[in-house]
């Protein structure tokens, strides 16, 4: 599949629907490979199965393993370039596709995973932000437009990662 950043959403006067389908999970320490899968429109197994492959152990503590390094490289598995952490004070800061981090507690240097995007609806030209909340308690609150009670505090940037073609011959 090729990576892509969704620029329209599919919508009418009663709502949308969002580009990216949410994969969701029980288990809150794993948000982070949820949001990923998200992404990169796969499941949460063949991201743990490609974290392992990248040296994420197969059991015990590995929460505190899942830093920048590993997510950039996850992503690049899926033909996809994660920038750096970067501090947010505002929905409006996040570029068009990150994951982010909402419910940040500073003091442990802890928070939620959630994807972020940011595209057009099809009916008409506004523009829709929604989070997809891989952890979200109710099933009504997975896919959300009020971002800024979530108020993510940092965020990786997602983009597509550009094919180089092969040199040829001199």
């Amino acid at each position: 599949m090729t990576a892509v950043i969704p620029t329209i959403v599919t919508s009418s006067t009663a709502g949308f629907q969002p580009a990216f389908k949410p994969v969701t999970t029980k288990d809150r320490h794993i948000c982070s490979l949820a949001a990923i899968a998200t992404i990169a429109s796969t499941n949460i197994e063949d991201v743990w199965k490609r974290a392992e492959e990248l040296g994420l152990p197969k059991v015990g503590p590995f929460y505190h393993l899942i830093d920048e390094h590993l997510i950039t490289a996850l992503f690049a598995k899926y033909s996809w370039v994660a920038t750096v952490w970067k501090e947010s004070e505002k929905p409006s800061q996040l570029p068009d596709l990150c994951i982010a981090l909402v419910d940040y507690d500073a003091d442990w240097e802890v928070g939620r995973y959630v994807v972020f995007h940011r595209a057009k609806c099809s009916h008409d030209e506004k523009t829709v932000e929604y989070i997809i909340d891989p952890t979200a308690i109710r099933q009504e609150l997975v896919i959300r437009t009020d971002i800024t009670t979530l108020a993510p505090a940092w965020y990786i940037g997602v983009h597509p990662m550009n094919k180089t073609s092969s040199p040829g011959k001199k």
